[in-house]
């Protein structure tokens, strides 16, 4: 089948017929990728593609993969359609890409230069789309060139940069004996400025349900009533239907302190929630002043789960309030670099570092976690392994300053 051009596409030079995977009798609508690919039809060869394939690859990503597949095909194939004269996205020419990366690396006055992390996720992009059309099966890809291997490499060494991880959020107490509880903002500080209306336990029942089992943002906001069960001594188990790393949906269970669990409680007892998803929005809806200047606000419980957004918003507000109340001590001025700096991730990211602190190693902390590897674990914890590795723990001791 012939891609059809949703919008007047730049004419490549060789101007030759383009193909694409047709879409089955029971897709009535095209994904994000296909009209990518038809809007710059004329660019791209999909002679090769097999149409159960193209599919099966599209079925087997995550959401959040395809939506970042979708954004970077569509940065690749509105740069090649720029070039004059147009340059062919797929396959590609391994110069094009090298002139491709440079280009995102450089930045303009509109745009910053692509991070090493940025580069390598965007040709990794280019590499999928281009197997995902039949290419790359009996000759090498050209994201795999030399020129581009190197042209990759020292964009990275020119930007030597760590990549940016999510401030920490870690509990706030002391994990290990002889350390001190760590500064910065933390859960206790978050806990205690959430109050007991019904946005501040539903607050505090994210925010420590969040950080007790480690859970990615989409795992958090995907969590149903169905999903918490409660053990004997008050602790609780979340059972997670899917993850990233569990594309199949075999499901994973955490532990759920029993502090958290009564927050919990708390919070569903007071909002009435008994099934779908645990954590929503609350709309606020004021009414017009009356004849004494006098108004109600009304809070009315949605159906749908928080989103992404949501919940960084939610966690950037409480941690302003936490400091408005004197419940975080930062420098005068540090306080929007800060409230940047954290995340939903950063729950993620402190839970590790405790357990690091703890003295738990890398491997017991990616399967509490369910990393797989704990490669990842260890980034994590580098700061905190500094002072907690081998050479820090005898040349202490032979110094009179050991850690601990």
């Amino acid at each position: 089948m012939v891609i059809s051009v949703l919008s007047e596409a730049p004419v490549f030079a060789k101007n030759r017929p383009v193909k694409s995977p047709a879409l089955p009798a029971n897709r009535p609508f095209p994904s994000a990728v296909e009209l990518v690919l038809s809007r710059y039809g004329e660019l791209v060869d999909g002679s090769r593609a097999s149409d159960l394939a193209f599919h099966a690859a599209l079925s087997a990503m995550a959401p959040a993969t395809r939506a970042a597949l979708t954004s970077d095909l569509k940065c690749f194939l509105n740069w090649c359609a720029s070039q004059r004269p147009a340059e062919q996205s797929i396959p590609a020419r391994p110069e094009a890409i090298v002139h491709y990366l440079q280009w995102l690396a450089k930045g303009s006055e509109n745009r910053a230069g692509a991070k090493p992390a940025t580069l390598s996720r965007r040709l990794a992009s280019i590499a999928r789309v281009h197997r995902m059309l039949g290419f790359g099966e009996t000759e090498p890809l050209p994201t795999q060139a030399g020129m581009v291997k190197d042209t990759l490499k020292g964009l990275r060494r020119e930007k030597r940069q760590r990549q940016r991880q999510a401030a920490p959020l870690r509990l706030g107490d002391e994990m290990g004996e002889g350390q001190g509880a760590p500064t910065g903002p933390n859960l206790r500080a978050l806990l205690a400025a959430c109050g007991t209306d019904l946005p501040g336990l539903r607050d505090a029942a994210l925010f420590s349900t969040a950080y007790d089992a480690g859970l990615r943002v989409s795992e958090l906001v995907a969590t149903t009533v169905s999903d918490l069960s409660r053990m004997p001594d008050g602790t609780g188990r979340l059972e997670i239907q899917k993850s990233k790393t569990d594309q199949t949906g075999e499901g994973a269970l955490a532990w759920l302190s029993a502090e958290t669990m009564t927050r919990l409680s708390e919070w569903l007892g007071a909002s009435g929630i008994n099934k779908g998803p645990v954590f929503r929005r609350i709309n606020r809806l004021t009414s017009k002043p009356d004849r004494y200047g006098q108004q109600v606000q009304r809070q009315y419980l949605g159906g749908q789960p928080l989103t992404r957004q949501g919940v960084v918003a939610i966690l950037r507000r409480r941690l302003l309030q936490a400091i408005d109340l004197g419940l975080l001590e930062l420098e005068p001025g540090t306080e929007g670099d800060v409230a940047r700096s954290i995340s939903a991730h950063s729950f993620r990211v402190g839970l590790a570092q405790d357990l690091f602190a703890a003295g738990e190693d890398g491997a017991g902390i990616a399967l509490a976690l369910r990393w797989s590897s704990p490669t990842t674990a260890l980034r994590y914890a580098r700061e905190l392994a500094v002072g907690s590795n081998a050479a820090a723990r005898v040349l202490g001791r032979v110094r009179g300053d050991s850690p601990g």
